[in-house]
């Protein structure tokens, strides 16, 4: 019977591998191991550094422990095959019209170097590309496990509901397009990412806020979805 554990090192070896060329090996006491099996490790902590401030939510010392893997993982990405050469556009390409436009702080877009880059590819691997993929893999495999638990505050519905493929289903494995209807119904019941934040990059609407009837939300606020 595979252990949930499978899951977590596969996921891991398919995104460093499929994403930058980068092979984790076999050596548990290895830099890029460690490094790799840190990133996936879904600490909260790890994830509200990425996003905020250091210091702001998090204490000093392990902010300071937690850039200390960062770094480590910038220094691989910077090494890895797929980003070994780059080198920024000369020009945004006349088709790409939505890179053309300013950001949401109103800056005209310009080219963005290695390093900016690597600073972007961290989280997004660490919160995304690790995240999203490996919830999703671990509520599929609950069917091998007695099932997915669910929280405390979960609604009547939701508790009547299977959050995953329920013990003993028979999974269509070599029915590619069944095998992708029970891939979505997971996802829709037990989302892999239930909320993002964004900037508007424009002014929007809503028709009844809260309760409060319709409101207007200027650009560059965060909503959360």
């Amino acid at each position: 019977m595979l252990h949930p554990r499978f899951v977590d090192l596969f996921c891991t070896r398919l995104v460093f591998w499929g994403m930058v060329g980068v092979d984790m090996g076999d050596d548990p006491s290895s830099e890029v191991y460690r490094t790799a099996m840190w990133a996936q490790n879904n600490n909260p902590a790890t994830s509200r550094h990425m996003v905020v401030p250091p210091g702001e939510v998090i204490g000093k010392v392990y902010a300071a422990q937690i850039e200390e893997k960062v770094a480590s993982l910038r220094k691989i990405f910077a090494a890895s095959p797929a980003l070994a050469d780059y080198e920024p556009l000369e020009a945004i390409p006349e088709d790409a019209s939505e890179l053309r436009r300013a950001d949401y702080h109103g800056h005209p877009p310009r080219r963005v170097s290695k390093a900016e880059f690597i600073d972007q590819l961290v989280p997004a691997t660490i919160i995304a590309g690790l995240l999203g993929p490996k919830t999703l893999a671990n509520a599929l495999m609950m069917s091998f496990f007695g099932g997915l638990n669910i929280g405390p505050l979960s609604t009547a519905e939701e508790r009547a509901t299977p959050q995953c493929p329920p013990p003993g289903f028979d999974f269509p494995f070599g029915d590619d397009d069944k095998l992708r209807l029970v891939i979505l119904e997971s996802l829709r019941l037990a989302p892999a990412v239930y909320e993002t934040v964004f900037l508007l990059p424009e002014e929007s609407s809503v028709a009844d806020y809260a309760g409060f009837g319709a409101k207007r939300v200027p650009p560059g606020r965060p909503p959360m979805l």
